[in-house]
Formats: C-alpha cells, structure tokens, sequence
C-alpha cells in the first residue's frame, strides 16, 4: 500500500519537504494522511497530499478531502461576528445579560461580560457541562443549552479581562448570534465566508458533507492499540458546535488565508470588507505562552498573535480526537499555512516541523534545506518514544486494582442529568462495566480512590469518574463535576 502521494510543488524549493514527509511516514509505518499549502503573494506556492484519509480502505489524501478542523474555526466564527455587526445586525459591546434578558445569572456579573470577552477568551466564566455537550456528549437541543448557559459560574483562575482560552465563550456566542441574525450560525457562515471565497468543499454540517459524497477523512491515533483502525468517535451535526465546527479542504482553507493576507481580496475581487478583516487581525488581550514551537503574545479575534522567525505571525490550530489542524499566516511576508492531519499525536509534532521547514524556504532562510533531514529524523526518534510510553500506559491500566465497595452489578443502571441527558452503565461478559452518554462510550479499568474509576470516553484520553455510594447504595455518579441521579 502506498504510504504517500505529493502533488508537484510549482517550484523545486520544496521538493526536500514533500521527500521528507514522505519519508517520515514511510520509517514510521504508519499513512495517517496529511495535506499541506503554503500560500505566497497571493497564490499557491505549494501543496503537497501524503498518505491515507482512511487507512482501513487505503483511500489516498488528495486535494477534495475534507478534514475536520476542530478549534481551526474560531477565526471564521469571530469573523462571521464582526460581519454580521459591520452589517447591523449585533453589537459585540452587547452584555451577556442583555444577550439572555430574562436570565439569571449567580456568581458574576452578567452585564459586564460582552460579546468581545466571549469570543476573546477573556470573559472570566466557565461552563464544563456546556463544553461537554457542545462537543461531545451531542445531548442537547435550544432549550437546554439554553439552561447550560445559566450554569456559567466565575472563573477564578481568570477574571473578567485575562485571557483563558476554551470553547465556552464561542459556545454561548452562537445562541446570542442565531436569534441576533435569525439564522443559524452555520448558514451564516456558508453566506458570509464560504461562498464568497470560494469554499467549495466546507461545511458546518457533517450531514451536508455526506449527502455530497464528499471524501471525509477517518480519525486516528498512533498510539491506539489497533492504530489502523478509525476511531469510535466521529463529529455529527450535534458535536458541531461554534468553537470547533467546520470541515475543509486544504485548497479552501488557503483561499482563506489568501483573503486574510490581501486585506479581504481574492484574486482581483473584493470579497470581504477590507476594514473588518484588519479589524479581527488586532490584538486584543495579551498573553505571554508557546504551544510547540509558537510563540503567543496575544490574541485577536479568533487568531492567537506572536513572532515566529522574527515575523508577526497570526495562527490558530485545532485538536480533536484523530484531528490536527493549522492556519497560520504571517502578512508582512505576505506567507499563510495550512497543514491537515487525520491523526492527533504523531499530527500535532509532525506539523511543527512542517511549519519550521516551510516558513524557512518560503522566507529564503538560510541553511533551511540542510536542516531539513535532521528535524524529521529527530521526529522519527521521538514517535518511538511515544510508542514506548503508549504501550507501558495500557499495561499499567490493565493492572490497576479496583476499589468498588459493592458487586459491579450494582454500578449498572441509568443515570439522568436533567439538562444533560442520560449516562448508561452495563454489566458487560467478564464483569466489566461499559458507559454510554449520547454519542459517547467507554469501558471502565480501575482507579486508585475508593468508588471511582477511570474512562476514555474521549479515545486515548482519561477521564475520572466517581460513583456516590450512600448505605449500600449507588445514588449518583459524578463526572467532571456534574452529577447524574441513579434512577430506580
């Protein structure tokens, strides 16, 4: 089976960087799939597809694969926000409070949180269970996320005007600007941003992507334990929320950024207010952070802002279950980059490396091409270090002792969260205890702390999950702080 499929680059600089991801992918042994473009001067420098959207039926990468972009969205969301009041229909000054009028809310002061905090990540709130129903429980409709949104507490750690990043302001936004624009947030981006740049194969809706036959890469995780297998959870139109909602292909993604870097052109057509695209380019809160090799010293709208090879650099990525995604772009270089991935772990590092060696041949940087073998083998030598620590992980599992006080019979049952659904928990063969909750799943292994235990609902990460246990008797469990009722 092939390993990897490049498309010609339009010059040769490029060539040693489609070689070594071939390369990279082949000492690897594993095609996970990747798609890359650099964008210079507002056209295609390069774009190269490399390996598998589904490795279980070897379909090849290529430029109309659509990839989930996870948190990649918040710069068309916050986007589409200062559209929509360039256009009238809101103001980002608007409180929280006036969003939800008839709301009450404890703990904070709604009427100094604005639209801006929220899609700035410096609200000062935190909502958990909006976070896990939004995107991935998918147990929702209006009216409860309505009531979730009551559930916002202060944040401690973060007070109003201190950024902390998360979904939540994203999240709460989306009801505000559905009734504000009395239209779903998702046709608002298909008229505002799709559309007009030419976004041809990018959906909010995962059921439109499958209607259109639309090749959607699988999800997956170098470090499951069958890693050729697409993992459980898949994005649905329910878990498509605000914060981290969109499926793209590269070629899309690049007009954006083209647009981005041409003050809201694309080609010779105005497609965007020039205005508003600088407008969300600014920086609105500072930070001082690195994720990877990305220096962050603040954040606009949607974008985190920084200096990377001593350019200002504007990025967001997306992380997700099987997912990475990156946009970045840097405007007095008039340079932008997308890379996709269908792999989570392996994905995040290798697009580090991509960014480091395509920025450094798309600003001449010198020595860049010499460097270029040595990164990727370094790479090569840390994913067998990550293999290692994924194997003794699941041995140290399996081993972990239980300490449930009663028969595991006795976990199993249905437990009702009033705004959050129903959580399941079946006696399997073998005595095993198996969750479910909406479009979540998991099967449980022990725990150092008397009545709890551990699950991966989220594949490849863990959750904690403690049973209430009063006389005898399982009467709730509880998950990340939310609480649901053993029904009898």
């Amino acid at each position: 089976m092939p390993l990897a499929q490049a498309a010609p680059a339009t010059g040769d600089a490029f060539n040693a960087l489609a070689q070594a991801i071939e390369k990279f992918k082949e000492d690897t042994r594993y095609p996970a799939g990747t798609a890359v473009i650099v964008v210079k001067n507002g056209r295609i420098a390069y774009q190269g597809y490399f390996g598998l959207a589904d490795i279980a039926t070897n379909t090849p990468v290529d430029a109309d694969t659509v990839f989930y972009i996870a948190s990649a969205t918040k710069p068309f969301f916050a986007l589409n926000a200062l559209l929509a009041e360039h256009a009238g229909k809101l103001d980002t000054h608007t409180s929280l409070q006036a969003m939800f009028p008839d709301a009450r809310f404890r703990d904070f002061d709604a009427n100094a949180v604005t639209g801006k905090h929220l899609l700035t990540h410096t609200s000062g709130i935190d909502n958990v269970p909006l976070g896990w129903a939004t995107a991935f429980s998918g147990v929702h409709d209006e009216a409860s996320l309505r009531r979730l949104v009551l559930a916002s507490r202060a944040n401690a750690e973060a007070p109003l005007g201190t950024l902390d990043y998360s979904n939540i302001g994203y999240n709460i936004a989306s009801l505000w600007l559905d009734r504000s624009d009395t239209a779903p947030w998702q046709a608002q981006l298909q008229a505002r941003l799709f559309a007009p740049l030419g976004m041809r194969h990018t959906t909010a809706r995962v059921s439109e992507a499958e209607a259109r036959g639309w090749t959607i890469a699988k999800p997956h995780a170098f470090v499951s334990a069958d890693r050729n297998v697409p993992l459980y959870l898949r994005k649905t139109d329910a878990t498509m929320h605000a914060a981290g909602g969109m499926l793209s292909t590269a070629p899309d993604l690049a007009n954006f950024l083209i647009a981005q870097l041409d003050h809201g052109k694309l080609g010779r057509k105005q497609v965007l207010p020039a205005s508003i695209v600088h407008a969300s380019q600014q920086q609105q809160v500072t930070t001082d952070s690195k994720y990877l090799g990305f220096p962050r010293d603040g954040y606009a709208w949607g974008w985190y802002t920084g200096t990377y090879k001593g350019r200002r650099m504007l990025h967001h990525f997306g992380g997700f279950a099987g997912f990475h995604a990156h946009l970045s772009f840097m405007p007095d270089a008039n340079i932008g980059l997308v890379v996709l991935n269908n792999e989570d772990v392996l994905g995040a590092r290798l697009t580090n490396v991509i960014a480091d060696v395509a920025y450094g041949i798309a600003l001449n940087e010198p020595g860049i091409a010499t460097n270029t073998d040595a990164r990727f083998a370094q790479l090569v030598v840390d994913t067998g270090t990550l293999e290692q620590a994924a194997l003794r992980q699941r041995d140290a599992l399996k081993v972990r002792p239980w300490r449930l006080s009663l028969p595991r019979a006795a976990y199993a049952g249905r437990y009702v969260h009033a705004d959050l659904g129903e959580m399941t928990v079946s006696l399997q063969a073998g005595d095993t205890l198996a969750m479910r909750w909406g479009q979540l799943q998991a099967v449980a292994s022990g725990y150092d702390q008397p009545e709890h235990v551990r699950i991966e609902l989220v594949p490849n990460s863990g959750n904690v999950l403690e049973f209430v246990v009063d006389a005898g008797k399982v009467e709730a469990l509880v998950l990340d702080g939310m609480r649901f009722d053993k029904q009898r």
